[in-house]
């Protein structure tokens, strides 16, 4: 992994764990309202169109709500 990887992936990681608590609380037509205007969610997106192998990782954390990028392991769900 190199330095900007490990760096987008830390990043990520901390997005995540803010994303995961809110989206405990949220119904699936508030989740997409999210995605779609939250600076956090965009933030989680611009680190996934650089790096579409950590989709499976978000998904895992905060469900399937950004959709798959091209090229990403295991997008097919």
């Amino acid at each position: 992994m190199t330095d900007n990887q490990n760096s987008d992936h830390q990043q990520l990681v901390t997005l995540l764990e803010q994303a995961k608590a809110l989206n405990l609380t949220m119904f699936p037509d508030q989740q997409k309202v999210w995605v779609a205007e939250s600076s956090l969610a965009q933030e989680i997106k611009s680190i996934l169109a650089k790096h579409p192998e950590y989709y499976a990782e978000i998904t895992a954390v905060v469900g399937p709500v950004f959709p798959a990028p091209k090229g990403a392991a295991g997008a097919s769900i």
